[in-house]
């Protein structure tokens, strides 16, 4: 059987729309910050994507170390007009995005990600 290509994510693409869903249930600490970071842009990479989402439906715990990858992929896909959204966030993980001000759940400022509930709603919302 072979390698799966990453470690801590799985991908698949929905049209033109890459969805890249965190298979890690903790996303915390800088090995894995670094590791995440490294797959994400990878990914985006070889695939030549400018419409991500980012899905966090397995994903249990985060810390804010997370952000890191997240940002610097947000950065690299609005270089080149390209969109990076997330979804599946549980009340756990939502709560660190939203005390963060990483997201704006009601939309009253102005927040670097914007959020769906899943990855369906992610992939409508850039097509």
């Amino acid at each position: 059987m072979p390698e799966a290509p990453y470690r801590l994510l799985k991908t698949d693409a929905v049209g033109d729309v890459m969805v890249l869903t965190i298979t890690e249930p903790q996303v915390e600490g800088d090995e894995i910050a670094t590791a995440l970071q490294r797959e994400l842009l990878a990914a985006v990479d070889a695939a030549g994507a400018s419409k991500v989402v980012v899905d966090f439906q397995h994903v249990r715990y985060i810390s804010s170390v997370a952000f890191a990858p997240l940002l610097k992929l947000r950065r690299k896909l609005q270089e080149g007009n390209g969109r990076l959204l997330v979804c599946g966030l549980n009340s756990m993980v939502g709560d660190v995005f939203y005390s963060t001000r990483m997201v704006s759940p009601s939309g009253e400022f102005t927040a670097p990600f914007e959020m769906h509930p899943d990855a369906a709603a992610a992939v409508a919302a850039l097509n």
